[in-house]
């Protein structure tokens, strides 16, 4: 018997193989000796046939049934390997250096060349990134980075970058690069490299790739000279490419609206269709950020950082959207053009939280707030604007309020892991939170209306759409409702403007306990944002249609928007028709999706390392976000980490001992009542397991 699959290696060192579909779409079935017909959902492989695999290899695996009638990989025969790198660490093995791989990747001492082994013979217990060699048994072919200290910052961005980019190769996205217009073997020439250099710790391959070569939409589209208004950017102090700017104005009146004009960079003006630095942006998707080192940029800094960044004082073209926002933070009259603009100041969120905490025009003065601000005869206006948008976006945050959006339920962390001068800190996760509201409110009220816009045009776009609740999720917490006597009128259709509108009314009532416990499931049943080519609710946000329009510089889903709209300013065919949106929509999933995965990785590893030298006070509080019979899963409450503690350390029993919780019929809670789902704890940190998450008991 056997079957082709993909391998996904187990931390604990087995792994399992997952088989091809049928045609029909259902699990493949085997028949064994006896005649006994088996349907393969997975197969088990045992550790000593897992060692020298790694994720995403496509096996064939020989299947045998063991005693308890389960099926079992006796050996495995390599198809393909998707994989081009690895990341783990050294150590001697019969007189040579192998590599231990990171056990998200596999298991087993994976041999190099002796040429290798000889140079890396004083590294034992470092980490190195090398390539993989392409067939049988996984060996390293040759040294890409390291050896480095396993804690290092550089160390922790390559381990992110080999484990996330290293699973999004063009060829395992459905369609390949050719579904998108990229020639097969430069793409994935182009992705080896640039993952290569972003695990060296260097920065992607934009830098000098010309965007001269190809058509650009609306070539001759008239421009409106607004360089004489005041435009403002608010970012980081740190901050290189620049994508928005924004002009407020307002009368004053409580009853009037407020004119916003949100201006961003017009890189489709630029960036040519099929040229070299088009096809780098597309093969990459967006810019790869990083704590630890240089950014990956989608395009050459030179552009993205330069000459399209809309930097103070400096003659942008942009593309601009005006809107009215009403004192109910309703927006109307929303307009789209394109126009010459000239920032009269470059704010930090420093100055515009101090602003708000004290209006005026002080905080917004040159060197107030680091090295940037208003100078003398800009300031009177830039106030003026700043007060402006400020009001608009206190509206549009009283409007979104009204909408029971998912942002309401969930907390975000109070502190993050961060690299300052070459250390991993714990710094304020936001330390301009009110700042940094303004600047979101208005830049979604800027994709909400270039959605609306487009769509009550028929124009076809790329939209950001999101369906609330993952399907095949969803009926644990329609479980979770009727088990506390609340069940949804809407059923299957429940929407999370009907779960926040509970959980309100829950906590009205005084039932916090549940209302916390329904949130907490939520958690674990929302389903994943994607990009759709027609036009798509977004949910989780309360938006009937909704962009990505902000940010050309940095991701290709927004340029492919811009060209759409610059296209359709100038009155000429859109250079995508919704076949190639839906083909772009599935590759920037995926592509996007890796440079998201990678941060996460990045992030979490660096707290990593901040536990395991004690870097945060334990006992520490938490949220219990998941209950089974072998634990509980606990969301830290200050870095916002989620680590498990084991039913032995909930119990207060040895933790050899092999013990289970005993939940309640609706599986949330205890029987005892102990312990529930949404329920707050103290807990202190145990240890880490092997892939750097925290194991955790009580305190």
């Amino acid at each position: 018997m056997q079957v082709t699959g993909r391998f996904t290696p187990h931390p604990r060192g087995f792994g399992f193989v997952e088989p091809r579909p049928t045609a029909a779409g259902t699990p493949p079935v085997v028949v064994d000796d006896d005649g006994t017909s088996h349907r393969v959902d997975s197969a088990f492989v045992p550790p000593d046939v897992a060692r020298g695999w790694i994720a995403d290899d496509t096996v064939t695996a020989q299947l045998v049934v063991d005693d308890k009638g389960r099926l079992n990989a006796a050996s495995l025969a390599l198809v393909s390997r998707q994989r081009r790198f690895v990341v783990g660490e050294l150590q001697p093995f019969a007189g040579k250096m192998v590599l231990q791989p990171d056990a998200r990747l596999g298991h087993g001492e994976l041999p190099m060349p002796d040429e290798m082994s000889a140079r890396l013979r004083h590294g034992e217990g470092k980490q190195i990134v090398a390539t993989l060699s392409p067939a049988g048994r996984a060996s390293c072919a040759a040294l890409v980075a390291g050896p480095l200290p396993t804690f290092a910052p550089s160390a922790v961005r390559a381990r992110a970058v080999v484990i996330a980019h290293g699973g999004a190769t063009p060829d395992s996205i459905p369609g390949g690069p050719e579904a998108v217009g990229l020639p097969a073997v430069e793409t994935n020439t182009t992705v080896l490299r640039a993952t290569g250099r972003m695990a060296a710790g260097q920065a992607g391959l934009a830098a000098g790739l010309s965007p001269d070569e190809g058509p650009v939409p609306g070539p001759h589209a008239p421009l409106e000279d607004r360089r004489s208004e005041i435009q403002v950017t608010i970012d980081d102090d740190s901050s290189k490419d620049l994508d928005d700017a924004l002009s407020g104005a307002w009368s004053g009146g409580a009853d009037d609206p407020v004119l916003v004009k949100v201006h961003i960079a017009d890189a489709a003006g630029t960036v040519g269709i099929g040229s070299p630095a088009d096809r780098y942006a597309r093969t990459m998707g967006a810019t790869a950020y990083f704590t630890a080192g240089p950014n990956a940029a989608m395009l050459d800094p030179a552009l993205s950082e330069d000459a399209l960044s809309l930097l103070p004082g400096q003659d942008r073209r942009a593309v601009t959207v005006s809107m009215l926002i009403a004192p109910d933070g309703g927006v109307t009259g929303v307009e789209l053009g394109l126009s010459w603009i000239r920032p009269a100041a470059r704010l930090s969120y420093a100055a515009v939280e101090a602003y708000l905490a004290d209006p005026g025009p002080r905080p917004l003065m040159q060197g107030a707030h680091g090295p940037n601000g208003a100078d003398a005869d800009a300031l009177p206006h830039v106030t003026v604007a700043v007060m402006a948008l400020a009001e608009a976006a206190r509206r549009l945050g009283a409007e979104r309020d009204a909408r029971d959006t998912l942002e309401d339920l969930f907390s975000a962390a109070e502190f993050e892991a961060a690299v300052v001068d070459g250390k991993i800190r714990a710094v304020e996760a936001d330390p301009h939170p009110r700042a940094q509201r303004v600047v979101e409110r208005l830049m979604v009220a800027a994709n909400e209306a270039v959605a609306g816009w487009a769509s009550a045009r028929g124009l076809a776009l790329l939209y950001r759409g999101h369906v609330g609740f993952a399907p095949d999720r969803l009926p644990r917490l329609l479980a979770a409702a009727e088990a506390i006597g609340e069940p949804f009128a809407e059923g299957d259709a429940v929407q999370p403007r009907h779960l926040v509108a509970l959980v309100e009314r829950l906590q009205d009532g005084g039932r916090h306990d549940e209302a916390a416990a329904l949130a907490t499931v939520a958690t674990g049943v929302v389903a994943r944002a994607g990009y759709t080519a027609t036009p798509s609710s977004h949910e989780a946000m309360g938006s009937g249609a909704y962009t990505h329009f902000t940010s050309p510089l940095r991701r290709y889903a927004d340029l492919v928007v811009h060209r759409q709209l610059r296209a359709a300013l100038a009155g000429e065919t859109p250079p995508y028709d919704e076949a190639e949106l839906a083909s772009l929509a599935v590759w920037l999933d995926a592509r996007g999706g890796a440079a998201g995965h990678a941060q996460a990785l990045e992030r979490n590893a660096l707290w990593a390392v901040l536990l395991d030298r004690r870097a945060v006070s334990f006992p520490t509080p938490g949220t219990i976000v998941g209950i089974s019979r072998n634990g509980l899963r606990i969301r830290l409450t200050v870095p916002g980490l989620t680590g498990f503690m084991s039913a032995a350390r909930a119990l207060g029993v040895s933790p050899k001992e092999r013990v289970s919780l005993e939940l309640d019929e609706r599986e949330l809670a205890t029987v005892d009542g102990q312990y529930a789902i949404g329920g707050s704890i103290k807990v202190r940190l145990d240890r880490l397991d092997e892939l750097g998450r925290p194991d955790l008991k009580p305190a």
